[in-house]
């Protein structure tokens, strides 16, 4: 039976420590080990095909980039 802490632990069924989609260059960087400048410049010269832009923020799904990386 699952505890009751866990459920504090989701936001709208997801874990709060991973997402299924990363809003924002920080976030993104983090889970490829960049620092949003470098996530800048993959995305600007074409390198990262999973990011887009909705509503002025950049996303991407986990899932996706963490395919594109090979991991």
């Amino acid at each position: 039976m699952p505890d009751d802490n866990d459920s504090r632990h989701q936001v709208n069924g997801q874990s709060e420590s991973h997402p299924e989609f990363l809003w924002g260059v920080a976030a993104i960087g983090e889970a490829i080990n960049r620092n949003p400048r470098q996530v800048f410049h993959l995305i600007s010269t074409g390198a990262l095909k999973s990011v887009q832009k909705r509503g002025g923020r950049w996303v991407c799904s986990r899932a996706a980039l963490l395919r594109e990386f090979g991991a």
